[in-house]
């Protein structure tokens, strides 16, 4: 139990420096990155992109077309469809959210020349009967968002580290053996 604790705070600790970092600074467009942890039965997987690699904008949705584009892409991230797991893990989703920051209506005036941005976070657990069936798993989001043209996914297991970057040709996750 104490190893699950410590990979959850590995986990929370980078994405929430990840959070911080694309709060304050500017993030690179079409670039999203997945930090994910499995802990025995137990998967987690914290996306952070930016508002342009999900949707073709960073700002408060002009029209009702741009608000059903940014509901129809916030319920995607939430439902964990763009994650594909082997059905020999029996993996059920326990948990899903997603949230997009920076496109509501500005309080202050934007400057001419200044570039708001925007971003998307989500965050999927999962139970797994049998996690040994974890070796890989696909994920999706190049496809499903084509904006987001690199995936960089950053994994912690019982069997060690790794880091994986994804594009529409390379879906694929190959866990720590």
């Amino acid at each position: 139990m104490k190893r699950s604790a410590a990979l959850f705070l590995l986990l929370a600790a980078s994405t929430a420096q990840a959070h911080d970092v694309r709060q304050l600074g500017a993030h690179v467009h079409g670039q999203a990155t997945v930090d994910l942890a499995l802990d025995q039965g137990n998967l987690e997987l914290a996306l952070q992109a930016p508002g342009i690699g999900i949707l073709d904008f960073e700002r408060p949705p002009a029209n009702a077309a741009e608000r059903v584009a940014l509901a129809h892409a916030t319920s995607v991230l939430k439902s964990g469809s763009w994650v594909t797991l082997p059905t020999a893990a029996h993996c059920r989703l326990a948990r899903g959210s997603a949230t997009a920051d920076g496109f509501a209506a500005a309080t202050a005036p934007v400057k001419p020349g200044q570039h708001v941005h925007a971003g998307f976070s989500a965050r999927l657990q999962y139970r797994c009967a049998n996690p040994v069936a974890l070796r890989a798993l696909v994920m999706r989001l190049p496809t499903v968002f084509p904006g987001l043209h690199e995936v960089i996914v950053n994994t912690v297991t019982d069997s060690g580290q790794g880091r994986s970057v994804l594009n529409a040709g390379n879906l694929r996750v190959v866990l720590a053996p």
